[in-house]
């Protein structure tokens, strides 16, 4: 059965208040290392609700936003929470149309802008349903907390990139429950396309390098002289033939993770005279929950003395960068199914559980034993855009009505699991 205030709260879902919630949120730039602004406009708005908020310094210009609304103190804490940083910057010059700018775009019930996707959809679904409750003023008995937290898109300081411009993979939740701010459980509102997703990949940062010779190039002919390119190229062969089997190998949800040759360097572009003296491949390597590191570190280092072996030359260096580890709720956890429960009470159908791919804060939350799932709008692509292509390659949009979805299905979990004592 509903809970009494369903129908008082969800009044104040509408398509124009979903609406203009995240079109002003596309239009505040919140780049990763560049949130302050985002985070000012979510503790204003928690405010305004009757929250209890604060701005969590992570780091000088970087603040979580945080809001409590207290219930009587005997039922189930419930936090919904998302990052408010974006994939991209909104100016790099590869990157054209309004998918990919900080100014949002309503066309055709349709939402576009950086950051409408990924995540400030989400975002804007859970401050609207939040800020519901508390205007019809329902008494709770669990605390209702809402976190728009700093860094989370998928970087990491790696050589010479580094600074708070890098600071991603979980910074700011990492800091959020490292001070405090815990739930019985958590809801993160990543773009799931309104799925419950109780799983999500891991991902692991390798880097190869291969040593060459110190020589001017007209002797790179000369017997000894070993070029560090040819040495990774033939590296990066053993690499492919690798990938197949470790990709078959591992499955979850009837997802298999993905190995993806990222990024490549070598030798000195400003100085060409110069045999290469040192190459490196750089690898994503996604992993399945469960899966360990150091299973992956030894398959490697396997692959890197065969190839060291075939060529007889010394194996190719390995090192690693990050290590963000995959995660797994029981489907038949409470938190999933009273999820699942206010899925199917609040949009009259039932939902699938879905793994996700892309990383997402839910592996902090869970290492720290919050129980945490993904939900959100996002991830649905505009039929018109289908044929380019991922969202990432024809830019972020998301469709109005589906803010509208996740809101009501927010309000539902809130007054299911914060409506009842603890057991």
């Amino acid at each position: 059965m509903p809970h009494a205030a369903w129908k008082k709260c969800v009044r104040h879902l509408t398509p124009q208040r979903l609406r203009d919630a995240l079109m002003e949120m596309v239009d505040i730039p919140s780049p990763t290392g560049r949130e302050r602004e985002m985070a000012r406009y979510v503790a204003d708005r928690l405010g305004r609700a009757g929250f209890r908020t604060g701005l969590q310094e992570v780091s000088e210009g970087r603040p979580n936003a945080v809001g409590t609304l207290p219930g009587a103190g005997d039922g189930r804490n419930l936090l919904l929470t998302g990052h408010m940083d974006t994939s991209y910057d909104g100016d790099e010059d590869y990157l054209s149309g309004e998918g990919f700018k900080a100014k949002a775009v309503h066309r055709g019930g349709w939402i576009w802008g950086l950051g409408a996707n990924n995540m400030k959809s989400g975002l804007a679904s859970a401050l609207v349903a939040v800020e519901a409750v508390a205007r019809e003023g329902v008494p709770l008995r669990g605390d209702l907390s809402y976190a728009g937290v700093v860094g989370e898109i998928e970087k990491a300081p790696v050589e010479e990139f580094h600074g708070v411009s890098f600071a991603g993979y979980g910074t700011g939740s990492r800091h959020l429950v490292l001070h405090g701010v815990t739930s019985d459980f958590v809801i993160l509102a990543e773009p799931t396309g309104l799925c419950v997703s109780n799983a999500n990949l891991g991902v692991l940062w390798a880097k190869i390098t291969a040593r060459g010779t110190v020589s001017h190039s007209v002797f790179t002919r000369h017997p000894g002289i070993k070029n560090a390119i040819r040495a990774i190229h033939r590296i990066q062969g053993a690499i492919e033939k690798w990938i197949p089997s470790y990709e078959s190998r591992h499955e979850c949800m009837g997802e298999h993770p993905n190995v993806t040759i990222a990024s490549i360097r070598g030798g000195l572009p400003w100085r060409l005279s110069r045999n290469p003296i040192e190459a490196s491949l750089y690898l994503d390597i996604r992993m399945v929950p469960g899966q360990s590191p150091e299973e992956v570190k030894r398959e490697l280092r396997a692959v890197l003395r065969s190839a060291a072996e075939e060529a007889g030359e010394p194996e190719a260096e390995l090192g690693f960068y990050l290590y963000d580890p995959g995660t797994l709720l029981d489907p038949k956890h409470p938190f999933v199914t009273a999820v699942l429960r206010a899925h199917r009470q609040a949009l009259g159908k039932s939902s699938p559980l879905a793994i996700r791919r892309p990383a997402a804060d839910s592996t902090h939350f869970n290492h720290y034993e919050l129980p945490c799932l993904c939900y959100g709008p996002g991830g649905r692509m505009h039929p018109g855009a289908r044929r380019k292509g991922l969202m990432h390659a024809v830019g972020e949009h998301v469709a109005v009505e589906d803010l509208v979805a996740a809101a009501k299905v927010y309000v539902a979990a809130i007054l299911d699991i914060c409506g009842k004592p603890a057991k």
